[in-house]
């Protein structure tokens, strides 16, 4: 039997073909699938590149798609309408991208995962295989997390700082000579001017990170709050699925999760481990789509062991490894 996982996110859509054994037999990778970014056309177009260079030719016994965007009813009905138009001829289940990335670094198939990228999500499975999720639609959710949150807080302390409401702090420094900016007169035109794209902004988070480890206590407090945000959130999952008092995992996978030093992981474990004490924290280090074919293959009843899982990582092509 063949399975196979799908990880898809807003800039990138990887697919991984694996036999019984845990054997990774074939890989593909497109662009973005997430369709609240890219558009449902596009999103289908990613998936059908990355799923048609891992089968090349084969056909899988079971699917699971874990996708950003996949959020509410609504978001799966959209979804799977367009999946229907990529004729697998198999079983498939479409699962949010947080399952995935909780999945694949998981001791267990219970537990919480949380994506921490651009935006932000968090749910999990309970021993009893209920999944909760938060909707993760930003602010209008209660969404206080996730690298666009954080370097518009940095842009905007390092605005107070110059401009006398706030502390001093390197930041100023640090986000002009990454904006390649003379003054804040000018990064302030750039942003009427529309000149500032989404892009630019996400790409100063690395900056506040690095600040952070400088000893810069205004950098230093941003990153504490992420990590607050998301133990809370982590907390709040445990709650829901009544893990708050069992030996489980929490897994942090997206790419704010892996700024530099340690700051943001120790104050997400202080906050998980005040409410959940037995509960591990983790970042991820394997690619989220090895928790999509896990969960593939325990969509028909079978279970992915350990021996599964460690095949599955050794032999995986190393353009899919972090």
């Amino acid at each position: 039997m063949l399975f196979l996982g799908i990880d898809g996110g807003g800039t990138k859509t990887n697919a991984l073909l694996a036999d019984s054994a845990g054997h990774a037999l074939g890989w593909g990778s497109a662009g973005g699938s997430n369709y609240h970014t890219v558009g449902i056309d596009k999103a289908g177009i990613s998936l059908k590149q990355a799923i048609e260079a891992a089968l090349d030719g084969r056909r899988p016994a079971a699917a699971c798609f874990c996708l950003a965007g996949a959020d509410l009813p609504y978001d799966f009905v959209q979804l799977g309408s367009k999946i229907e138009e990529l004729d697998l001829n198999c079983p498939y289940t479409i699962r949010n991208d947080v399952i995935g990335v909780f999945r694949a670094g998981s001791r267990f198939s219970f537990g919480v995962g949380i994506v921490c990228g651009t935006g932000f999500n968090a749910g999990g499975v309970g021993k009893d295989g209920r999944e909760y999720r938060l909707p993760a639609l930003g602010p209008i959710t209660g969404d206080f997390a996730g690298a666009r949150r954080l370097a518009v807080q940095a842009v905007g302390a390092a605005f107070r700082a110059w401009d006398g409401r706030g502390n001093p702090t390197l930041l100023t420094d640090a986000i002009l000579a990454a904006l390649d900016a003379p003054d804040f007169e000018t990064v302030a035109e750039w942003w009427v001017r529309g000149e500032l794209t989404d892009e630019t902004i996400n790409g100063l988070a690395p900056v506040v990170f690095e600040v952070s480890e400088a000893g810069d206590p205004v950098a230093q407090q941003l990153i504490r709050e992420q990590g607050v945000e998301l133990g809370t959130a982590a907390n709040a999952v445990l709650r829901k699925l009544g893990l708050a008092n069992d030996d489980c995992d929490v897994v942090l996978g997206g790419g704010l999760s892996y700024g530099k030093g340690d700051l943001l992981m120790e104050t997400i474990k202080q906050t998980v481990q005040a409410q959940s004490p037995t509960a591990i924290v983790k970042r991820l280090v394997v690619p989220p789509v090895i928790g999509a074919v896990l969960l593939a293959v325990e969509s028909t009843g079978v279970v992915a062991d350990q021996q599964f899982a460690d095949t599955l990582r050794i032999t995986l092509p190393k353009q899919l490894r972090l």
